[in-house]
């Protein structure tokens, strides 16, 4: 059986509990047992006084987490066959559960970001009190080219940046350890030669029984590692261009209209994000934009109960198989979308997403009591 995740507690008196990503080929990509035996130790030590600190690592130098396994959960929609799917729907349901929890929890969760941080990934380090990230670390939800949605948290951190973060979803940019830092999805950015020095003073630390305490404990001792190294921005590098474009849009008759005419901005990283755009799934862009208008005023449960509804459907509509075919299966790179453009996505479409797969009550409807 394939090991996902090592659990241990260290510390002179087993204080930290420490869940580490081992599945390192498939760069840690997440499978159903790997969110469940997260969830159950995790749940764990949150109600667990004795536990003062918990931590969230990866082996792997090239990536904390890069998401979903979606060639499983293809497999499960295939053999589902466009009706319930049980693997798909615990899949979602229980990650955006662990996700929340880790939102909310009071203890100090520090998550070690080196390197590719993709889609559920994020959804993981986004949560954490204390993200640190290494020069390496790059951020996205790339959705956009597999049919899915930005999720696992993804309405909260892209509405939180604004016409950046609009740019960010549409397009799966991948943002640099510099955007990361500036824009307050990372809280550190640390040398990796740091890492070791740094899970030692974790280890060593002399625990308070305030949480708040100890987590003023974490970021001061988190703080001494920051690299002098300079880091690039890749994104706000153009923030002015990116929001100007973005801005245009809103103001546009029709949003798509004025995002697909776009001029080139002379960027490598940029272009190629726009020609992601344009290969990527227009319904996917449709949900994104109007996910991110009824995003305004949602609390954070509501925000992942709105995501449950939508996941629950793109596993039910054809464009998620049919770009997980095209990426990864047959890997022609050519998928057939539903729609060509954005543009030709009726509302009803983008509306039928955002209705209920189930009847009776939400399965998230506990989250935040």
């Amino acid at each position: 059986m394939e090991e996902l995740v090592q659990f241990r507690l260290a510390g002179p008196r087993q204080q930290v509990a420490i869940a580490t990503l081992v599945r390192e080929k498939p760069l840690n990509s997440l499978l159903l047992d790997t969110i469940d035996q997260l969830a159950e130790n995790i749940y764990a030590w949150l109600a667990d006084d004795s536990i003062a600190c918990i931590v969230l690592d990866s082996s792997s130098e090239r990536a904390f987490c890069a998401g979903a396994d979606i060639t499983v959960l293809y497999r499960a929609i295939k053999e589902a066959n466009g009706g319930a799917n049980p693997y798909a729907e615990a899949f979602f349901m229980n990650e955006y559960k662990l996700n929340y929890a880790l939102h909310t929890a009071t203890k100090p969760i520090v998550v070690w970001g080196q390197g590719i941080v993709l889609g559920g990934g994020w959804g993981l380090l986004g949560g954490c009190s204390h993200r640190v990230g290494t020069p390496s670390t790059r951020i996205a939800m790339p959705e956009i080219n597999i049919g899915l949605f930005p999720d696992a948290g993804g309405t909260k951190f892209l509405s939180s940046l604004g016409e950046l973060g609009m740019f960010a979803g549409l397009t799966g940019f991948q943002m640099s350890a510099g955007d990361g830092l500036d824009l307050k999805l990372l809280d550190f950015v640390v040398d990796p030669t740091s890492k070791d020095a740094i899970f030692e003073g974790l280890e060593s630390m002399q625990w308070a029984t305030d949480e708040k305490e100890n987590g003023r404990l974490v970021s001061e001792m988190l703080a001494q590692y920051r690299t002098a190294e300079q880091l690039p921005r890749k994104l706000l590098s153009h923030r002015d261009r990116v929001t100007s474009l973005i801005k245009a849009c809103h103001a546009a008759d029709n949003f798509f209209d004025e995002f697909d005419s776009a001029p080139e901005f002379g960027d490598e990283a940029l272009d190629a994000a726009m020609t992601a755009y344009k290969k990527g799934c227009a319904t996917t862009a449709r949900i994104f934009v109007e996910q991110m208008r009824r995003a305004k005023g949602m609390s954070l449960a509501d925000m992942f109960r709105m995501e449950l509804v939508v996941a629950y459907q793109c596993i039910r509509h054809a464009d998620f198989a049919e770009g997980v075919r095209a990426l990864l299966i047959d890997k022609d790179r050519k998928p057939d979308w539903t729609y060509k453009s954005a543009r030709d996505v009726p509302d009803s479409h983008v509306e039928a997403h955002f209705v209920p797969a189930w009847s009776g009550a939400h399965p998230l409807e506990a989250l935040g009591e």
